[in-house]
């Protein structure tokens, strides 16, 4: 059972083992330490796919240290690189883990690492970056290993490698990054194969299986909602939507391998809908697309009460009193279609929509951005539908600047927004040069209505990658895994919270307000956090919980 950071996490809930890792690609168990090591892979971040709101630049790898006999994570470590293979070192607590890939363009990056399983120390081997292809040890002081060709151009880059032999006498005192070129240029091996995940997934189930605690794989918790009754709303990679009772158990779940994006209560609260991007899988000999799915859930049981494949990606742009407008969210957003839906689900028009996301929760009405196609930097607009005859197709008018600063001189991104009040709505942004977000240029901005003047301007260097907020306070969720609360009045800060499970540090990817100091967190790991932001009464005892399903 995991353990929740005490600051400010009160429950766990979708809680299983090797959450930590993702989707697992490699996974290696020594009996004799009684550990297991998994490498795997959390995913992309970023939403919507036209990359409006950046959260890139992550390291989406990990390889983590398990205690076999009850799947505890002992230490947890980001990697630029796939986990290529793994392999226990014969007498000593080492693990050497080869990780890397082709970067699409030219070169085959990656590393030798070598880590300790007791300390949880990591230390990369190789002087220059290649990719590993394959690792394992042949006795206590020679270790083999595969490598790519450095780049494409090699005759057989994509087929064959290069093996060699390294020898020492203590590996524990091989210092960082020793192993130099001439030692990794062997004589050329065709590869073993492609990596076969199917086996680290067996062995990840059996030993859940061992110890009563079964895994499956889950990412990405994209969406949570709070309904009026106290009943939680999520989705995730591998859940379409599923409903969580107020005391955390689950209710109800339609699975889906992707996992729906975004969720859209209906303002009855007894439906919602949810949006799906397909992607295309192995089918027999070939290649097969499934399609998007737009489909409207009952929320008392999870059955399907309508649904239709528009034919293209989608985002959701709604409003308070459950107006939907179902947008196209392709890479080009020029002329994309799109649908209006009345709070009860019926259609109200079609029409083409030139303009981006604004990810707007809570809003009086639906927002968007106009489209940053052939417009100037700093000069795009958040835009409202005006008002037009009946039946006419609804047009943009323009409320104001997406950038509060004239004359900026990089490219401003919209982020998550959400509506305070009547009066002013807090919009997440980033500032970007050609490469990557700059330094103390992620911000959060309240903008008064309906001129759009910034009222106060919170500066961080990471990335928001979800925005919420109740009558006081405004909740933003960073890259970094910190939660900010910050006055919704003044901008003045009210607490700063690192979020941690079993001590490590979960990223999160949506959030809700709950009202009364409780906020709901989806991570990237799949897991959703039920946590209490109120300052404490008193010192909390050993209360916490988990939940999983």
């Amino acid at each position: 059972m995991s353990m929740p950071d005490s600051s400010i996490v009160r429950r766990v809930l979708g809680d299983r083992p090797f959450a930590e890792i993702g989707v697992p690609d490699v996974a290696v168990a020594d009996e004799r330490l009684g550990r297991l090591v998994v490498g795997g892979d959390l995913g992309w971040i970023h939403w919507p796919a036209s990359g409006r709101a950046p959260i890139d630049r992550w390291p989406r790898y990990r390889v983590g240290v398990y205690d076999a006999r009850d799947l505890r994570c002992l230490h947890v470590h980001d990697c630029p690189w796939p986990v290529m293979s793994a392999a226990f070192h014969p007498t000593l607590p080492l693990v050497a883990v080869g990780v890397g890939r082709y970067d699409g363009s030219w070169d085959f990056e990656g590393q030798l690492l070598l880590m300790d399983v007791e300390w949880g120390r990591v230390e990369p081997l190789l002087d220059g970056g290649r990719q590993v292809t394959s690792v394992r040890w042949l006795d206590e002081r020679r270790l083999r290993l595969v490598v790519s060709p450095e780049d494409k151009d090699y005759e057989h880059a994509f087929s064959h490698g290069f093996e060699s032999v390294l020898e020492r006498d203590d590996w524990r005192a091989v210092p960082p990054r020793s192993v130099g070129y001439r030692e990794v240029t062997g004589p050329r091996v065709r590869y073993e194969g492609p990596l076969d995940r199917s086996r680290a997934r067996a062995l990840l189930t059996e030993h859940g299986n061992a110890v009563g605690r079964a895994w499956e794989p889950r990412r990405q918790v994209r969406a949570v909602e709070v309904l009026g009754d106290g009943r939680v709303l999520a989705t995730a990679e591998g859940t379409r939507l599923e409903c969580r009772l107020p005391s955390g158990d689950l209710q109800w779940a339609v699975p889906d391998l992707d996992g729906a994006r975004q969720i859209h209560v209906g303002a009855d609260q007894a439906s919602a809908w949810v949006n799906v991007l397909h992607t295309v899988r192995p089918a027999g000999s070939g290649w097969q697309g499934h399609g998007t799915l737009v489909e409207r859930l009952s929320l008392a049981d999870g059955r399907s009460l309508e649904a239709f494949d528009p034919g293209h990606a989608v985002t959701f742009t709604a409003s308070r009193d459950g107006r939907l407008v179902i947008r196209e969210g392709s890479h080009d957003q020029r002329g994309g279609r799109s649908r209006l839906l009345a709070s009860d689900g019926t259609e109200l028009a079609r029409f083409t929509l030139t303009a981006s996301d604004f990810r707007l929760r809570r809003g009086t009405e639906p927002l968007f951005v106009r489209d940053l196609h052939g417009v100037p930097r700093g000069r795009a607009w958040v835009c409202a539908l005006a008002d037009g005859q009946p039946g006419a197709e609804p047009a943009l008018r323009g409320l104001f600047a997406l950038d509060w600063e004239t004359g900026r001189g990089s490219h401003l991104f919209p982020g998550p927004a959400v509506q305070l009040d009547g009066s002013a709505l807090a919009q997440a942004a980033v500032v970007r040069d050609d490469e990557e977000t700059l330094a103390r240029n992620a911000f959060v901005v309240r903008r008064r209505l309906p001129d759009g003047a910034p009222e106060w301007v919170f500066a961080a260097d990471e990335p928001v990658t979800a925005l919420d907020a109740d009558e006081d306070t405004v909740y933003a969720a960073h890259r970094s895994g910190e939660v900010v609360l910050l006055d919704a009045r003044t901008g003045g800060q009210r607490g700063r919270h690192r979020l941690r499970v079993d001590g490590h540090v979960v990223v999160p990817l949506s959030l809700a307000a709950a009202g009364a100091g409780r906020l709901l967190v989806g991570t990237v790991d799949g897991r959703i956090l039920d946590c209490d932001t109120a300052p404490p009464a008193s010192p909390r005892g050993p209360s916490v919980t988990s939940a999983g399903g």
